[in-house]
This record gives C-alpha cells, structure tokens and sequence, in this order.
C-alpha cells in the first residue's frame, strides 16, 4: 500500500493578470493522476476583469473604456461572469487530481469553499457563510469561485476581495442606456462587500497566506511542502497555460446573463427591448425590486402594479390586466418572465 504523496504548497508571487490566470491553467492541465493535491498562491500585479470560459466580453463589458485605461480583459477556464481582480488582490487555487476527486467537483468546492470561509473568520470576519459556490459576509457577497477540469487535473479558484472599487467596475460594464449604470450602482453597493468594507482596513497579505496555509494543512491533515518550481518549470505550466486559454478564445461564447448582470445569486439588473420601448428590470430573489419603462405612461402602470410581484408571467398579466393594451401587457409579461426565466434555470 502506497503512502499518499503530501500536499505541496507552491507561492508564485506577484503575477500579470494574463500570467496569473495562465499558471494556474497550466498547472492544472499538467497535473498527472498521481499527484499531490496542490495549493497555489498568488496576487495580481495589476487590476484586470476575468471573464467565464464561456462568457462573450463584448456582450457584457465596455471593452472600448477597458483598452483606453489599460484594464486587461482576461478569460479564464473557471465558471461565471464578469469578475473585477484588483491590483495586489491575494488569489488562491487549489488543484487536485481527477481520480482523486470522487464526487468531481462537488468535492472540489466543498474543499475550496471551508477553506475561504476558515481564512476570513480567523481574519475576524463575522456572519460568514456560503450561498451555493459564493461566499457572503453579513448577508453580502464577498467572494464568487470555480472551478475547471483540464486534462487530469481540477482547479478551484478564489480570491480574497480587499477592496471592491465600485466605480471602477461600473465603468467596464457594458451600459445598453443612460441611467443603467445608475442602477446598477446601488445594487452593487447593496449586494457585495469586501475585507476593508468589513474590518475597517483590508488584511496584510502575508498574514492572508500564512492564515491559509495553516488553514489548508488543517483541512488536509498534514503539513504542506514548500515547492519552489524552477525557471524552466514554471515556463512549462505558463506555456500549457497560454495554449489553455487561447483555445477558450476560440470557443462558443455568450452573454453571463442575457441582457443583464448578476450582482450576486439573489440580485439581477437587466435591460431589453419591448415594443420599441426600453424596460429595466432589477430582480431581487423571486420579486421584481424596480422595474422601469422609457415610455412614461407605461412606466407609471409598472411601478404601481408590478414593484415586489412575483416576475411570472401569468401572476404578471393579472397584475396588469385592465392598465394597459392587452398585447403589450402580454408582451411585458412573457419578457420579464423569460429575464427571471433565465436565471433560475
């Protein structure tokens, strides 16, 4: 019976935003069946948008503002939307091999999540949990994960938000019209929350690693080995890395959200077209928060009889039945419920 390899911990240091997200592609996609379960440690040089493997970035962001601040825009193999990576922000991965993962990975972020949430109670967060593969502090969002498989390996990754520049991020997103961002601001400022937001100051790095180091050797239930990959190593994982990621570029992509944004997995704003009319919706869990309409007559009916209703259809179409023309009250209806439709699915 062989003795299980231990578990190695590897820091790289500050990366680019295109080699922060190539190495731990690369090493994930090197991963052979025996290896050791890994914990990557790394912080961005730069501050950058990551975009889902299957995101299409023009959809959603601003891509125009985005090159003319120099703000990369990078896809990653991991799952979800548009996520902002500040300058300096610590960033962990955990890689593991297939065959050790039975539950795939279900297994995968059940380790990768208890280890996000120890680190930010032993940092003095308090009312932390997680909400499906987020994690939330005091009823906010406070880091979004995901996970990969490629080739053998798996990858698990997350950051820890120090600060979340609000404006900076709106500025990125895509705006279909005035007054969307305007929107989105509060939600956002509602909906998420980051590590100064919460303890007054964000966490000295070094004391985020080593909390997570410790934190990892308590989950694995041995001590991790230092593994300081050398020069021609670690160009072997960014080279497998790069090569990941330009496949990702050629492949299918689609909006995160069509025609809208997630803030968090309870909040929504989207906006669409309906009879030649722009309507703006923010959902908040199963009940329209806002909604709006550029036609100022029908705006009014929506705010007085749609604001905190059930987004289905037929519980729509009753609401506004009597209010307004019978076809557009139907066409209101099936959009907003083929918006809430799509989130929930």
């Amino acid at each position: 019976m062989t003795t299980p390899a231990a578990p190695e911990w590897i820091d790289a240091g500050e990366r680019s935003a295109t080699e922060l997200h190539a190495l731990y592609t690369g090493l994930a996609a090197s991963t052979a069946p025996d290896a050791p379960p890994r914990v990557l440690w790394v912080r961005s040089r730069e501050a950058h948008v990551s975009v889902g493997g299957s995101q299409d970035p023009d959809a959603d962001l601003d891509l125009e503002h985005c090159a003319a601040r120099g703000i990369p825009v990078v896809r990653r193999p991991l799952g979800g939307g548009s996520v902002w990576v500040d300058a300096d922000q610590d960033c962990f991965f955990v890689i593991r091999s297939g065959r050790a993962l039975k539950r795939g990975h279900r297994h995968l972020f059940a380790q990768g999540l208890a280890m996000a949430v120890d680190v930010l109670r032993e940092l003095g967060l308090q009312g932390v949990e997680t909400r499906g593969q987020d994690v939330w502090v005091q009823g906010r969002k406070i880091m979004g994960t995901g996970a990969a498989t490629l080739n053998e390996g798996c990858v698990f990754g997350a950051s820890f938000l120090g600060r979340f520049p609000v404006e900076e991020f709106l500025a990125c997103v895509r705006a279909p019209s005035e007054g969307y961002r305007d929107w989105l601001r509060p939600v956002l400022e509602a909906g998420m929350t980051d590590c100064a937001g919460e303890l007054g100051d964000p966490p000295d790095s070094t004391a985020v690693r080593d909390t997570l180091r410790r934190v990892a050797e308590r989950r694995f239930e041995a001590p991790l080995q230092d593994r300081s990959p050398d020069a021609a190593t670690l160009e072997t994982w960014l080279a497998a890395g790069y090569e990941e990621l330009e496949d990702l570029s050629d492949g299918d992509a689609r909006p995160s959200v069509p025609e809208g944004i997630r803030v968090n997995r309870d909040n929504h704003v989207f906006e669409t077209q309906v009879d030649r009319a722009r309507l703006r919706l923010h959902v908040e869990g199963q009940r329209i928060a806002r909604v709006w309409c550029e036609d100022p007559a029908v705006d009014r009916v929506l705010g007085d009889r749609l604001a905190g209703e059930s987004p289905e259809r037929l519980h729509l179409r009753s609401r506004l039945a009597g209010h307004l023309e019978p076809a557009l009250a139907d066409a209101l209806s099936a959009r907003i419920d083929a918006l809430y439709r799509g989130i929930t699915t």
